[in-house]
């Protein structure tokens, strides 16, 4: 029997590998990332498309041959959260633990109760449902969420509920959240060009407490979660975030608002690791929604820094470091998530490292996991000090499409491997071709 049931556990790898070169590049960087961060391995992101994807289906493959099913569950609920629409139909395991099925949607204002029939519930006094609680607060409750670059919050339009600690594996919780929106908050809705979104928001006792002044929380849901809203299920794995870390999962966005809302959050204290006895916090706030190419947009108005002033900043780190001997370093012209020619050519400001990756590939990434890692030198880095770089556009600018990569010296001298392109020539006049298509270069003054 236990041979049967480790059969049952891998007989949907083979479909889960097939499916694999259907993802972009984009969305298979991420599922690496992922992986690297929650399964520990250690796998390049570099590479072909092709390449990464026999990478991806040779680690599933090694924890069949070790029988590591623990891994293996958690890359394919990693695999699952980014399956293409059209392989939907793909059988998916449960992508949580279950001790009990858990109950369908009910039109209930019943409030908390507790599924586990062997759990005594708690008295009435510790309702999870905002009709009556003691613990709803008011529309301006001192709770302020980390900032995002997607959206700025226009208002909070429900109270903020509750819901109480888990104590176990098998202590199953459900809070009800109920609040009605006014014609001004419908009609912004209601226009789509506007962008307005309802968004819910939750996190937990370890960075809020009613009553202060609570900045900076992260988006925190239960590890171990079913949420309806107006009766309609999320997809449970875009609340977990990355190896349960708070703040890497963006607020779910509410599909179909209507006058009266609903939300039912059930859940577990479960997952893995020491159990943690946290409450939590779930509120509704209307925003405005920033779009990705919006973004980008800002990115090159705002926040461009020319060639001229890179250069004078290497040059500058060259005089400042005089223990190091400067050498010359092959720069990529690919995105290291999209592995396409950089069109946007992005970093941080506070970053040392001259290679970029492409604003709109990193843009992307981040509204589905917001893990704000540099994609270069996997540190976290802060949105606000994103900058798009004039030397690395002004190389973009001067080389065709065929070009993937320069030598570029300390200095800020560049030139491509076979000397046909580079500063040298740019600066003497010299028939180097200018791609005038790429970025607007009234910036580019000094």
């Amino acid at each position: 029997m236990a041979t049967s049931h480790s059969d049952d556990v891998w007989a949907e790898l083979d479909a889960v590998s097939k499916t694999l070169c259907y993802s972009t590049a984009i969305v298979l960087k991420q599922i690496i990332v992922s992986l690297n961060l929650q399964c520990e391995t250690r796998m390049a992101r570099s590479g072909k498309k092709q390449d990464i994807v026999d990478r991806l289906r040779a680690q599933l493959a090694t924890w069949k041959a070790t029988n590591n099913v623990s891994k293996w569950k958690t890359a394919k609920a990693i695999i699952d959260e980014y399956r293409p629409p059209a392989l939907s139909h793909t059988p998916k395991a449960p992508p949580m633990p279950s001790v009990l099925p858990l109950p369908p949607p009910q039109a209930s204002s019943s409030g908390y109760r507790a599924v586990n029939p062997a759990h005594m519930p708690l008295p009435p006094s510790r309702s999870a449902s905002t009709a009556g609680s003691p613990y709803s607060t008011n529309h301006n409750p001192g709770m302020r969420f980390k900032l995002s670059p997607f959206y700025t919050i226009d208002q909070t339009v429900s109270s903020v509920l509750e819901c109480p600690e888990s104590l176990s594996a098998t202590d199953r919780r459900e809070c009800t959240l109920e609040f009605y929106l006014n014609d001004d908050q419908l009609a912004k809705l209601g226009v789509p060009g506007l962008g307005y979104q309802l968004r819910l928001f939750c996190t937990s006792s370890k960075f809020y407490f009613p009553g202060a002044e609570n900045i900076d929380c992260p988006i925190e849901f239960p590890q171990t979660c079913e949420i309806y809203i107006n009766d309609t299920q999320l997809n449970g794995a875009k609340l977990k975030g990355i190896k349960k870390r708070p703040g890497t999962a963006p607020p779910p966005v509410f599909s179909a608002p209507s006058r009266r809302n609903v939300v039912r959050m059930i859940y577990i204290n479960g997952g893995q690791g020491p159990l943690e006895y946290k409450k939590y916090y779930l509120v509704a706030q209307l925003v405005k929604g920033n779009s990705v190419s919006a973004l980008v947009d800002n990115l090159l108005k705002t926040r461009f820094v020319s060639g001229a002033d890179i250069r004078r900043q290497m040059l500058a780190s060259m005089s400042n470091d005089d223990d190091i001997i400067s050498g010359s370093l092959k720069m990529s012209l690919k995105c290291p998530l999209s592995f396409m020619r950089i069109n946007t050519p992005c970093r941080s400001a506070r970053c040392t490292h001259s290679q970029c990756f492409d604003a709109t590939s990193w843009y992307s990434m981040m509204e589905q996991t917001t893990t704000w890692l540099c994609p270069v030198c996997e540190n976290v880095l802060d949105w606000r000090e994103l900058i798009i770089d004039g030397f690395f556009a002004e190389i973009l600018k001067t080389t065709p499409d065929s070009v993937d990569d320069v030598i570029v010296e300390a200095n800020g001298e560049w030139s491509t491997t076979d000397k046909q392109y580079s500063s040298a020539k740019l600066a003497a006049g010299a028939s180097c071709p200018v791609r005038y298509d790429y970025i607007d270069s009234d910036s580019d003054a000094d």
